[in-house]
């Protein structure tokens, strides 16, 4: 997993074994997950998702599965007032 994050935006970038073992965590698993084995890609600034891609190509996801991901990837890692908090609080 990698982050980037600037006084606007967060960038998330997690490998195909970060979303594999993200799916397939004990307890909290994702069944069926169309993320799980794929790396992923995903920008987002105070507007809310800017960029997504799955496997290096534009792709489309389910939205609570992408919402679900990014959200466990990025809490926590956001300076407190970030403008992309926002959108970690509309989508737990």
């Amino acid at each position: 997993m990698r982050t980037q994050i600037t006084n606007t935006a967060a960038k998330l970038w997690l490998s195909a074994n970060d979303t594999y073992n993200w799916a397939t965590r004990p307890r909290a698993s994702w069944p069926c997950s169309v993320l799980s084995g794929n790396q992923l890609f995903v920008e987002f600034d105070q507007g809310g998702l800017v960029d997504l891609a799955i496997n290096g190509r534009m792709s489309d996801c389910p939205a609570n599965e992408l919402n679900a991901i990014v959200s466990d990837h990025l809490r926590g890692k956001l300076p407190a007032g970030h403008p992309c908090n926002l959108y970690l609080e509309q989508h737990p």
